[in-house]
């Protein structure tokens, strides 16, 4: 999920992830996992949002660029 630079800071993410969960929910999932590239502003949302960070896997991912990037995985039961 990603949600558009100039639409941040207006609480459209945690809609999104809320939303998410409940049509997971809804479809009877019990558990999800996400990553997100570490260090990003997305870590703090989805701590507040109760997600469980598992831990980071050092260069797992690539920047549009082609860098490599870290990543971090979270879980949450529902």
């Amino acid at each position: 999920m990603l949600v558009h630079r100039s639409a941040r800071r207006r609480g459209i993410a945690q809609r999104l992830m809320e939303q998410a969960e409940r049509e997971a929910s809804a479809e009877g999932k019990t558990v999800l996992v996400l990553d997100t590239v570490t260090g990003d502003a997305a870590e703090r949302l989805y701590e507040r949002l109760g997600w469980t960070r598992v831990g980071v896997i050092p260069n797992y991912a690539l920047y549009p660029d082609g860098r490599p990037c870290s990543t971090t995985v979270f879980w949450k039961a529902l």
